[in-house]
């Protein structure tokens, strides 16, 4: 029996409508606001007319805007739909969230929630007053501090420098102007200095390399210097990873992008495995996960973000029972919260 079912019949609607609301509720939609909800012909139809629904429910102005999912968003068509909402949901396959049309509608105050998780997890993963506490907790102290040290008893030994750059609550809903999120999402992050990612990743066995949808079955070693990846050392799982790199075709594929830690107690690190009708669960979870400590390769130059490395290369890898300090103050220790306000 999977573990799931599938949200995909015509009739799917009525049963996500309150889910739905329960997130736009979080998102602080209020009665007379302009509510934008996008999709695509590719994505299923029930989950725009279920946040269409639950978003007239609340009181707002709300429209659905549907883009052909076999030709590129346009910066008119794009720019134009966005002027005057002020909360845009998107559930699609588009990247909105690198878009210079989402980073002005941000500018001015507008709301952004990304949906693309399969919709178990979404029922999952809803809005949690907890997680965005824990999230925000997080971002204040990665925010003030410039050295990041990442460890693990596998032989992880990472430095990075973040200097000047924000610390990134991630909480699943976008209830403040100016603030984008993804439905899912329990995250601190933050893009390091490009440059400054040196020392050693270790990823043992059962940790998560979630772009693949896959465990890892035998350690892997990638060395970084000066900010780029300089070797990867393993068996099968090292072998897929540096195909996955060079698939991207650019040089910033190699190049160190972010790095995180999760936040939410309700992530399932076995997302990716489970018997769902959605395998690969979306990530979600793997970046989510309670303690895990996440290295990305590749593109960190969305709206959030603010680095300077565009690739379409963008490899998440997350690791269970490591440890990290900021400027020297021990934040997680064999993946478990140290600072009270973070447990």
């Amino acid at each position: 029996m999977p573990d799931a079912r599938s949200f995909s019949g015509e009739f799917a609607a009525a049963d996500l409508t309150g889910l739905f609301r329960h997130q736009l509720e979080a998102c602080r939609l209020a009665e007379g606001e302009e509510c934008l909800c996008i999709t695509d012909t590719a994505w299923n139809p029930a989950i725009a007319a279920a946040c269409l629904t639950a978003a007239l429910s609340l009181g707002a102005n709300a429209h659905v805007l549907t883009f052909p999912a076999s030709r590129a968003i346009t910066e008119r068509a794009l720019a134009s739909a966005l002027a005057g909402a002020d909360l845009i949901i998107y559930m699609s396959g588009f990247t909105l969230h690198y878009r210079p049309e989402v980073r002005a509608a941000l500018a001015r105050g507008a709301r952004v929630l990304c949906v693309m998780q399969p919709v178990h997890v979404l029922q999952r993963l809803n809005a949690d007053a907890d997680v965005r506490r824990r999230a925000m907790a997080g971002a204040e102290r990665l925010s003030a501090a410039r050295r990041i040290k990442i460890t693990s008893q596998a032989g992880t030994d990472l430095t990075m420098d973040k200097s000047g750059r924000p610390g990134l609550a991630a909480y699943g809903f976008a209830d403040q102007p100016g603030h984008l999120d993804f439905w899912g999402g329990g995250m601190v992050q933050a893009a390091q200095i490009e440059g400054t990612t040196e020392g050693r990743l270790v990823l043992d066995v059962g940790d998560v390399c979630f772009m693949l949808a896959r465990f890892v079955e035998s350690p892997v070693e990638i060395l970084f210097e000066r900010g780029r990846v300089t070797a990867i050392n393993g068996g099968l799982d090292a072998k897929l990873i540096r195909h996955c790199l060079d698939a991207a075709g650019d040089e910033g594929a190699t190049l160190a992008g972010h790095m995180a830690w999760g936040v939410d107690r309700r992530a399932r690190w076995l997302a990716p495995i489970l018997d769902t009708p959605d395998q690969g669960g979306g990530g979600a979870d793997s970046e989510a996960y309670l303690g895990n400590i996440q290295i990305e390769i590749g593109s960190n130059d969305d709206v959030i973000f603010g680095g300077k490395n565009r690739s379409a290369g963008h490899m998440g890898l997350c690791l269970l029972g490591a440890n990290l300090w900021l400027d020297g103050e021990a934040i997680i220790t064999d993946g478990r919260f140290v600072p009270p306000d973070l447990q």
